[in-house]
């Protein structure tokens, strides 16, 4: 059985909704690529109940912030597994405009592709190291969906999430700059 299906059912059975979001949720909205990680978005008023849930199934803590939590697998695992946390106000608005997808056998719900291109914004902004790779992401992403970066609605998205410059530098990458 799959770690990713294990996790959803102890999730499920102790009523801990998440969201997959990072590599998981670009694959998912269309760009295959390999990820070194699974990423979930949970409400933030869960994060004792999730760390205990995943200690129970011999994850280790690797890091733990204000906003996210790290852990190592277990030793019979291979991928690492980060949890960020968001009021449930968000969360709640997040999971309503999720989507169902099938992922290593397991139903599972992924961020909107909006609320995507919100949180690698703020990835990009706070990991430099990782930069040029959240930048390729939503390059990609751009073109497979065939998104207008110009459209109102994701055009308010990347400038309060990533601001003007990013906002530039993400059409410029896109060969999207079309005089205004």
């Amino acid at each position: 059985m799959s770690l990713l299906r294990v996790i959803s059912q102890k999730a499920d059975e102790q009523k801990l909704p998440f969201m997959l979001i990072g590599g998981y949720a670009v694959m998912a909205h269309g760009f295959v690529r390999t990820t070194g990680d699974i990423d979930f978005i949970i409400r933030k008023s869960q994060a004792n109940d999730w760390q205990k849930l995943l200690e129970s199934l011999k994850f280790a803590v690797h890091f733990s912030g204000p906003t996210f939590l790290q852990f190592n697998p277990p030793p019979s695992e291979k991928l690492p597994l980060d949890l960020m946390f968001v009021n449930n106000e968000i969360f709640n608005q997040m999971l309503s405009a999720a989507a169902q997808i099938e992922t290593d056998g397991v139903m599972a719900r992924v961020v909107s592709l909006l609320h995507l291109f919100a949180l690698k914004c703020h990835a990009f902004q706070s990991r430099p190291h990782r930069a040029m790779k959240d930048i390729e992401d939503l390059v990609q992403l751009t073109k497979i969906n065939k998104l207008d970066l110009n459209e109102p609605t994701l055009r308010a998205i990347l400038l309060k999430h990533g601001g003007q410059e990013f906002y530039e530098l993400l059409k410029r990458e896109c060969g999207a700059i079309h005089p205004e």
